[in-house]
């Protein structure tokens, strides 16, 4: 989910100005110019826009991840660990930001760094129309629904040639790592409530989930389409991985279902959709039952509220400040009463 860039990070695009440069010259070609240098909305990392022009052809434009200096490769801090999934994600034709370089070398960014090429396309943003593709809004379930196929061909790359990436996630192992972010809270009301909900969904978990690889946030302000309204690209990666594949439908109907949100959120949502329509969609498209859909929403409902709740702490107390999260935190308590609810219904 975006929020609006800070002076800072315009500074920081005048600083990384000349590094860009210098990495025009070397690698696209001598007589580069580097122009239009801006940072990129999101939350999921450092990375920056840029176009380079001279020489005779047209202007190519681009974009940079990088890995945030000085701070430990894991994660979505860990911008090279996209390299194999986003190889595989191309060889099996998902749309993707194709990689035009990467290194490693701390002489060009300072950090590790991962180029590509930039997709002239736009979102369906969740709340903000400025940054949102123009469709008319009868259109919008349509492109919801080619999201929700896309979806489905993410989740049928073959994982073989990702064996040795990392070892897949299991549910205990998805709810204990939310379980650490939430100790980072310090609101009593909601450690009580996300509590609650963990253990129902400890006690509640599927069986037998089916895995693979998940994008882990998937939703519309992720999924680019063209002027045809076709899907153009995938993005932000950063915390993708193996394990139970439904957290990643239960996401985006937690997204699109204002049942979720806190009034003051709700009011602000611009991409609305019933679970049961994205459910449907899913279903006939990958010709499969997802079992037990609604704990899965109510999964999502645990790992937002537990981003939500740890990032807001971090705004409050002044050391990383995103009034996204000010916006955000009515809602946690929320997430952590809307997933109790879904557990109780009769697919959850």
């Amino acid at each position: 989910m975006s929020s609006a860039m800070s002076g800072p990070r315009r500074a920081d695009a005048e600083a990384i100005r000349p590094r860009l440069q210098r990495w025009a010259e070397a690698v696209v070609q001598p007589d580069a110019r580097v122009e239009a240098v801006h940072p990129m909305p999101g939350n999921s990392g450092i990375s920056f826009a840029f176009t380079v022009g001279g020489g005779h052809g047209p202007a190519q434009s681009f974009v940079i991840r990088l890995a945030p200096p000085g701070v430990r490769r894991r994660g979505n801090t860990d911008v090279l660990r996209q390299l194999p999934l986003l190889r595989t994600l191309h060889e099996h034709s998902v749309p993707i930001a194709q990689v035009r370089w990467w290194t490693d070398d701390p002489e060009w960014f300072g950090t590790d760094a991962l180029v590509q090429e930039y997709v002239p396309a736009l979102p369906l943003h969740m709340t903000d129309t400025s940054l949102s593709a123009r469709v008319p809004e009868s259109r919008v379930p349509v492109l919801l629904d080619r999201a929700v196929d896309t979806l489905v061909a993410i989740h049928r790359v073959p994982v073989g040639s990702l064996s040795g990436w990392e070892a897949p996630r299991s549910i205990d192992t998805e709810l204990s790592f939310w379980d650490d972010v939430l100790r980072s809270a310090d609101d009593a009301d909601w450690l009580a409530a996300s509590r609650e909900l963990r253990t129902h969904l400890a006690d509640a978990a599927p069986a037998t989930p089916r895995t693979g690889l998940f994008h882990g946030d998937y939703q519309t302000n992720n999924v680019l389409f063209d002027e045809g309204e076709q899907v153009a690209a995938v993005v932000d990666w950063e915390i993708a991985g193996l394990g139970p594949q439904g957290l990643d439908l239960g996401w985006l109907m937690m997204m699109c279902d204002p049942t979720c949100w806190h009034p003051s959120y709700r009011e602000r949502m611009r991409v609305v959709a019933r679970p049961r329509d994205l459910l449907r969609r899913y279903e006939a498209t990958s010709a499969a039952r997802v079992d037990r859909p609604g704990w899965y929403q109510a999964l999502a409902c645990y790992r937002f509220g537990a981003i939500a709740a740890y990032n807001y702490r971090l705004h409050r107390t002044g050391r990383r400040v995103d009034e996204l999260y000010a916006v955000m935190a009515p809602s946690v308590g929320a997430l952590f009463a809307r997933g109790m609810q879904l557990l109780r219904e009769p697919d959850g």
